[in-house]
């Protein structure tokens, strides 16, 4: 495929990882309905890349890989 024009991220933790990655995409889910949380992270993210996936594994961490075509880019 071709990458010109493709910014991508990607942020890993070793932290305790998320047990269900489907459930905790869909808006406003949150592990913590007692504070003031909105849930709205990976939704945010879905809004403004272009891809977004995240793989994780409890008790290893979490990988969020998100990509962004970037408009308008001079190519050489």
């Amino acid at each position: 495929s071709d990458i010109r024009g493709v910014i991508t991220i990607e942020v890993e933790d070793k932290g305790c990882g998320i047990p269900d990655v489907e459930k905790a995409m869909e808006p406003f889910y949150t592990t913590r309905p007692d504070q003031e949380r909105s849930g709205m992270g990976f939704s945010v993210m879905q809004t403004f890349m272009d891809q977004l996936d995240v793989t994780s594994l409890p008790g290893q961490g979490t990988l969020v890989r998100m990509k962004k075509r970037i408009r308008g880019c001079v190519e050489s």
